[in-house]
């Protein structure tokens, strides 16, 4: 409102109380406890992790074929990095050696050893797991506008890089 007499702006009542409101506001609103993100964050990836289980290879497996798949590893490499013992992974090995998505030959450098790479059915599966697990996350994000997206992003990144 503008006062005549004196050329003062003079701030209306509406305008003071929502100043006011959103000072207050801004005092009482606190983050969302960190359990509850992590619990979301979750959530999102386990539907997307979900969405190749229709695959016609169990997700452990599936695993083991995406790391397989990066670089020949040898069977104890594998076990350390899926986190099972040596006996569990001569398991995972078996099942991706019989479905054809492996071979095991012997390692150049050291001819006691066993050397796993992936066999182009192998590829192929883990081309169309991630093609699936993309599509998902596309049906996901396509909830939230572009701006919505690029600020995710730009949140997840900053988490990412501390």
């Amino acid at each position: 409102m503008y006062n005549s007499r004196t050329g003062d702006i003079i701030p209306t009542v509406s305008e003071s109380l929502s100043e006011s409101l959103s000072e207050s506001l801004s005092d009482t609103v606190t983050a969302v406890p960190a359990g509850e993100l992590v619990e979301k964050i979750f959530a999102v990836s386990k539907l997307i992790r979900q969405a190749s289980r229709d695959l016609p290879i169990p997700p452990h497996h599936l695993r083991g074929l995406r790391i397989i798949a990066t670089e020949p590893i040898r069977p104890a490499r594998l076990a350390e990095r899926l986190h099972i013992t040596p006996r569990a992974v001569t398991d995972v090995v078996d099942a991706l050696v019989a479905a054809d998505f492996i071979t095991v030959g012997d390692d150049p450098t050291d001819r006691r050893a066993k050397v796993l790479t992936i066999t182009s059915d192998g590829e192929q599966i883990v081309h169309t797991a991630q093609q699936v697990r993309e599509e998902k996350a596309q049906a996901l994000l396509s909830q939230l506008s572009p701006q919505q997206q690029r600020d995710l992003n730009f949140l997840l990144a900053q988490i990412l890089d501390h």
